[in-house]
Protein backbone atom coordinates (compact mmCIF):
# COMPACT_ATOMS: atom_id res chain seq x y z
CA UNK A 1 0.00 0.00 0.00
CA UNK A 2 1.24 3.44 -0.87
CA UNK A 3 2.16 6.08 2.13
CA UNK A 4 -1.46 7.23 2.70
CA UNK A 5 0.59 10.87 4.06
CA UNK A 6 2.48 11.37 1.32
CA UNK A 7 0.66 14.35 -0.18
CA UNK A 8 -0.02 17.11 2.50
CA UNK A 9 -3.52 17.42 1.24
CA UNK A 10 -6.15 18.16 3.17
CA UNK A 11 -8.65 16.88 0.52
CA UNK A 12 -7.12 13.49 0.22
CA UNK A 13 -6.78 12.64 3.72
CA UNK A 14 -10.70 13.47 4.08
CA UNK A 15 -11.89 11.59 1.16
CA UNK A 16 -9.65 8.88 1.86
CA UNK A 17 -11.12 8.59 5.37
CA UNK A 18 -14.87 9.37 3.97
CA UNK A 19 -13.58 5.69 1.58
CA UNK A 20 -12.98 3.94 4.47
CA UNK A 21 -16.19 5.09 6.80
CA UNK A 22 -18.42 4.62 3.54
CA UNK A 23 -16.80 0.75 3.69
CA UNK A 24 -17.35 0.41 7.16
CA UNK A 25 -21.10 2.11 7.46
CA UNK A 26 -21.75 -0.08 4.10
CA UNK A 27 -20.44 -3.45 5.30
CA UNK A 28 -22.84 -3.02 8.40
CA UNK A 29 -25.79 -2.20 6.77
CA UNK A 30 -25.42 -4.75 3.78
CA UNK A 31 -28.10 -7.21 5.35
CA UNK A 32 -30.71 -4.67 4.86
CA UNK A 33 -29.87 -3.96 1.42
CA UNK A 34 -28.97 -0.43 1.71
CA UNK A 35 -25.65 1.78 1.45
CA UNK A 36 -24.92 4.35 3.87
CA UNK A 37 -25.83 7.31 1.27
CA UNK A 38 -29.54 5.82 1.04
CA UNK A 39 -29.81 5.29 4.37
CA UNK A 40 -28.55 9.14 5.35
CA UNK A 41 -31.54 10.35 2.56
CA UNK A 42 -34.22 8.34 3.99
CA UNK A 43 -33.13 9.45 7.38
CA UNK A 44 -33.41 13.25 5.81
CA UNK A 45 -36.55 12.74 4.49
CA UNK A 46 -38.11 10.40 7.06
CA UNK A 47 -37.04 13.44 9.53
CA UNK A 48 -38.25 16.52 7.01
CA UNK A 49 -41.76 14.56 6.12
CA UNK A 50 -41.99 15.89 1.99
CA UNK A 51 -39.55 18.22 0.56
CA UNK A 52 -38.48 19.31 -2.62
CA UNK A 53 -35.40 17.86 -4.06
CA UNK A 54 -34.24 21.21 -4.41
CA UNK A 55 -34.61 21.71 -0.85
CA UNK A 56 -33.06 18.12 -0.05
CA UNK A 57 -29.86 18.73 -2.23
CA UNK A 58 -29.68 22.31 -0.73
CA UNK A 59 -29.75 20.11 3.26
CA UNK A 60 -27.22 17.76 2.20
CA UNK A 61 -25.22 20.45 -0.09
CA UNK A 62 -25.41 18.09 -3.08
CA UNK A 63 -25.73 18.81 -7.01
CA UNK A 64 -29.82 17.82 -7.83
CA UNK A 65 -28.52 15.67 -10.39
CA UNK A 66 -26.48 13.65 -7.87
CA UNK A 67 -29.44 13.49 -5.48
CA UNK A 68 -31.61 12.52 -8.58
CA UNK A 69 -29.45 9.98 -9.42
CA UNK A 70 -29.46 8.40 -5.36
CA UNK A 71 -33.29 8.57 -5.91
CA UNK A 72 -33.54 6.82 -8.16
CA UNK A 73 -33.15 3.27 -6.70
CA UNK A 74 -35.02 4.55 -3.98
CA UNK A 75 -37.59 5.28 -6.22
CA UNK A 76 -37.64 2.22 -7.65
CA UNK A 77 -37.52 -0.04 -4.30
CA UNK A 78 -40.93 2.01 -3.45
CA UNK A 79 -38.95 3.33 -0.26
CA UNK A 80 -39.56 7.14 -1.74
CA UNK A 81 -42.01 8.76 -3.96
CA UNK A 82 -41.01 11.66 -6.32
CA UNK A 83 -43.69 13.68 -7.12
CA UNK A 84 -44.47 16.93 -8.58
CA UNK A 85 -43.94 19.58 -6.10
CA UNK A 86 -45.84 23.07 -5.29
CA UNK A 87 -44.95 24.99 -8.60
CA UNK A 88 -44.53 23.56 -12.24
CA UNK A 89 -40.30 23.51 -11.81
CA UNK A 90 -40.02 21.45 -8.65
CA UNK A 91 -40.37 18.01 -7.59
CA UNK A 92 -41.56 16.86 -4.43
CA UNK A 93 -39.95 13.76 -2.54
CA UNK A 94 -41.36 11.94 0.39
CA UNK A 95 -41.15 8.40 2.10
CA UNK A 96 -42.76 6.10 1.58
CA UNK A 97 -44.22 4.03 4.08
CA UNK A 98 -42.11 0.95 2.59
CA UNK A 99 -39.19 3.32 3.49
CA UNK A 100 -39.54 4.20 6.91
CA UNK A 101 -39.64 0.05 7.53
CA UNK A 102 -36.57 -0.31 5.70
CA UNK A 103 -34.77 2.03 7.72
CA UNK A 104 -36.45 1.07 10.24
CA UNK A 105 -34.86 -2.48 9.52
CA UNK A 106 -31.23 -0.88 9.46
CA UNK A 107 -31.27 1.48 11.55
CA UNK A 108 -29.88 -1.16 14.52
CA UNK A 109 -26.93 -1.83 11.66
CA UNK A 110 -26.35 1.51 11.76
CA UNK A 111 -25.78 2.15 15.50
CA UNK A 112 -23.35 -0.91 15.25
CA UNK A 113 -21.38 0.81 12.54
CA UNK A 114 -21.67 3.93 14.18
CA UNK A 115 -20.49 2.04 17.63
CA UNK A 116 -17.37 0.22 15.63
CA UNK A 117 -16.53 3.59 14.42
CA UNK A 118 -16.31 4.53 18.01
CA UNK A 119 -14.54 1.54 19.12
CA UNK A 120 -11.42 2.51 16.58
CA UNK A 121 -11.07 6.09 16.86
CA UNK A 122 -12.33 6.71 20.98
CA UNK A 123 -15.20 8.37 21.25
CA UNK A 124 -13.16 11.54 22.07
CA UNK A 125 -11.63 11.60 18.54
CA UNK A 126 -15.23 11.24 17.63
CA UNK A 127 -16.65 13.82 19.77
CA UNK A 128 -13.76 15.98 18.34
CA UNK A 129 -13.96 14.45 14.62
CA UNK A 130 -17.41 15.57 14.60
CA UNK A 131 -16.90 19.44 15.52
CA UNK A 132 -13.98 19.99 13.44
CA UNK A 133 -16.36 18.50 10.47
CA UNK A 134 -18.84 20.73 11.86
CA UNK A 135 -16.15 23.55 11.43
CA UNK A 136 -15.26 23.03 7.94
CA UNK A 137 -19.08 22.67 6.70
CA UNK A 138 -19.48 26.49 8.09
CA UNK A 139 -16.77 27.67 7.76
CA UNK A 140 -15.83 26.57 3.97
CA UNK A 141 -17.11 28.30 0.89
CA UNK A 142 -19.79 26.39 -0.61
CA UNK A 143 -19.60 27.32 -3.81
Amino acid sequence: MPEPFALPCTVYRLRMAARRATRLYDAHLAPSGLGIAQFGLMQVLSMRGGSTVTEVAAILDMDRTTLTRNLTPLVRQGFVDLCAGPDRRSRSVTITPAGRRKLKQALPMWRKAQDAVRASLGAANVSSLHALLDAAVVRLPGE
